[in-house]
């Protein structure tokens, strides 16, 4: 047998219903790259988280890319979480470079504005907020940087709901900014994440009884923008007062470009 009449037949890992683009979208200095790259290590697909500054992440590659200290061109990442392959499409930031983000948004799943916290929304991100409705890409928001001085959660999710309007509905949201970020209150399952400096998984905890009646208030503001798309959904929450866990992520999994969801990732 000559080598022509060789065929070899690679099963695939993952069927298509398994594989998610996921792409990141944002102005300059949001944070894309970094986000990218901590997604990576988090997934064990890189054993050191790289750095802007350092010119080594493995988003920014391109000589050009670590010279300007920004993305230029969109690149395609993957990994693997929860028997899912998603591949991560990571977009430049500066409306030069929009067609990049044109070309990612017409294979995206899903899309992740990133926002940073201490400038909020910024001109690209209006520009870019435009094509997602124009592809009707579901979004979730993720406010990056919290760790940083001038961090203002608060302040970014009412920009956010100035420009985006009234269905931005909070997750999660920081304890904590500034240096000593590193715990996050989740309202979906009303739990309290406390993240280690280096990163990995977070402990669990129960919300403190300083941050219940916002967590509860937040939590609540969830429901009603969940139960208001689905009239079975509202009626079971007037019956009960309450919606469980799964039901809601079915609903926000089914119909996520009816809710734009505010999230820290």
């Amino acid at each position: 047998m000559c080598s022509s009449d060789l065929k070899l037949f690679v099963m695939a890992e993952f069927d298509t219903s398994h594989v998610k683009n996921v792409v990141l979208l944002g102005h300059a200095g949001s944070g894309k790259t970094t986000l990218a790259e901590c997604m990576l290590f988090e997934a064990g697909l890189i054993s050191r988280k790289g750095s802007i500054a350092e010119r080594n992440t493995a988003g920014d590659y391109h000589e050009l890319e670590q010279e300007r200290g920004n993305s230029i061109f969109s690149k395609l990442l993957h990994t693997k979480w929860r028997g899912y392959k998603i591949n991560i499409l990571d977009t430049p930031g500066y409306d030069d470079f929009v067609g990049e983000v044109i070309s990612a948004l017409r294979v995206a799943d899903t899309g992740v504005m990133v926002l940073n916290a201490s400038a909020g929304v910024e001109v690209t991100t209006d520009l870019i907020w435009n094509y997602t409705e124009q592809f009707k890409t579901p979004m979730i928001f993720a406010v990056n940087k919290l760790d940083e001085e001038e961090a203002d959660f608060d302040k970014t999710v009412r920009e956010a709901r100035a420009h985006f309007g009234s269905n931005v509905v909070v997750v999660q949201y920081p304890r904590q900014q500034g240096a000593g970020f590193h715990e996050i209150v989740d309202v979906l399952r009303m739990t309290l994440y406390k993240f280690k400096d280096a990163g990995g998984k977070p402990q669990k905890l129960p919300i403190p009884a300083e941050e219940k009646d916002k967590a509860e208030q937040l939590h609540k503001e969830l429901i009603e923008a969940i139960a208001s798309n689905d009239e079975s959904l509202m009626e079971k929450y007037f019956e009960k007062g309450e919606l469980d866990e799964d039901e809601m992520k079915q609903r926000s999994e089914e119909h996520t470009s009816e809710l734009q969801s505010l999230a820290y990732l």
